[in-house]
């Protein structure tokens, strides 16, 4: 049966109806709505309920404090439904909708793996996302990471069809990287992809290219503006980066937020910025926000100028942890502890099929398609390692594009067997 390259076939649509009861499956079986911690996202969102404002406790001064520690989309969506209460209704209702937004996003790899490859290789894709057992997971907790890999997959769909050159493409493709943006800052990432990928596809043109990061910018004003009233200069989205810069890449750094774990279940562990001394402890609960990030990205500078080896060896350090695992002794998730046997069964061969697609679109014509795919992974996963890296939802959204060229690569192996039958 013939369909319009437009719609969508039936089958990817019963996939998105699958993924959605598979991804509700997950949650009434795990029990993930019974008190589910909301990290630091839930503190801010109810101090907004509360009428304290954007606002948390400082780790270090022990004040409430109005913040920019973390980029405002996830607190403020988590505050619509705490409005309402903190009851196990109010989860669930969280959790169906990032259910249903990690099923949309079925719909859009398999409209990114079809404009990139074919057909075959997007509906395969499309099945592998259905089914994958971490966006299952990541679905069912308060995190943003579901509404991150939403977010990115599908600014770069509406920049890859920049190359129809139709002016709506573009808008589209800014206003959902300025979400981006204020879902987590990590997303900058893309200027740069966008940049050199203008370069190498003849396609797209100059002006749609910038008009993307003009519009993602646009998006950012209101944020960043309430963060120069705050904290008194520009912040384009949050004040973190020094601090995560400085926790990998210090004298006792060891690629992850933790500086030793001597029992996950009991809670026993070091974070790193408790190897700091009581001194400069006292010193960080008397400075800004603002201050603080800066002592901490100058402290970071200054251990790389003063220790370049060290510097190196970490970097490849935290390249081995951000593809593979974290040693348990660094790595206090109960977690990835208690499914790392499952993870593995299911990451180890998308990875290796992974890269196996990635040399493959490298070394024909397919590269002009997939370098953007390919830059986005590059300078997400770049940032990490230079700063910090250890927690699995750091990796999982570039996990997304690894099974896109998995899964080309197991239809070019499949054609190659085909063909010598």
């Amino acid at each position: 049966m013939y369909y319009n390259k437009n719609n969508l076939p039936p089958l990817i649509v019963l996939l998105f109806i699958i993924g959605f009861f598979i991804r509700v499956g997950f949650i009434v079986s795990s029990k993930s709505y019974v008190d589910p911690p909301d990290w630091e996202y839930g503190e801010i969102a109810r101090n907004m309920i509360a009428g304290n404002g954007y606002a948390r406790v400082s780790p270090f001064s022990g004040d409430l404090e109005q913040t920019s520690s973390h980029a405002p989309f996830y607190p403020y969506f988590l505050s619509l439904f705490y409005s309402f209460g903190h009851t196990t209704w109010i989860y669930i209702a969280i959790q169906l909708v990032q259910a249903f937004f990690s099923s949309l996003t079925i719909l859009i790899v398999y409209k990114i793996s079809t404009l990139l490859f074919n057909r075959i290789v997007g509906t395969v894709t499309a099945f592998g996302f259905t089914v994958y057992p971490p966006l299952l997971y990541y679905s069912a907790k308060l995190v943003p990471t579901t509404f991150f890999i939403f977010l990115v997959t599908i600014t770069l769909f509406f920049v890859l069809r920049m190359r129809n050159r139709k002016p709506l493409s573009a808008i589209l493709a800014g206003v959902t990287l300025g979400l981006s943006l204020v879902c987590d800052p990590l997303a900058f990432a893309l200027f740069p992809a966008l940049i050199i990928w203008y370069f190498i596809q003849p396609e797209v043109r100059l002006k749609d290219t910038l008009f993307v990061i003009v519009i993602s910018c646009i998006v950012l004003i209101p944020w960043t503006v309430r963060n120069r009233d705050i904290h008194g200069r520009i912040v384009p989205v949050t004040t973190q980066f020094g601090v995560n810069f400085w926790i990998g890449n210090n004298p006792h750094a060891t690629g992850t937020d933790y500086y030793e774990v001597t029992s996950i279940e009991e809670g026993s562990f070091v974070i790193m910025t408790e190897t700091l001394s009581e001194d400069t402890q006292k010193r960080l609960a008397t400075m800004s926000e603002i201050e603080r990030s800066r002592f901490f990205f100058d402290q970071g500078i200054q251990f790389i100028q003063q220790n370049p080896p060290k510097f190196l060896s970490l970097l490849f350090k935290k390249a081995s942890i951000y593809w593979w695992f974290a040693p348990s002794e660094i790595n206090a998730s109960i977690d990835v502890a208690q499914y790392r046997t499952v993870y593995i069964i299911f990451y180890l061969p998308m990875l290796l099929l992974g890269l196996l697609g990635i040399v493959i679109s490298l070394v024909t014509p397919l590269l002009k398609n997939t370098s953007l795919i390919i830059l986005t992974m590059f300078f997400i996963s770049t940032t990490y390692i230079v700063t910090h890296v250890g927690l699995m939802r750091y990796r999982v959204p570039l996990e997304v594009y690894l099974l896109m060229f998995a899964c080309f690569a197991i239809v070019v192996i499949a054609d190659s067997i085909a063909k010598y039958q």
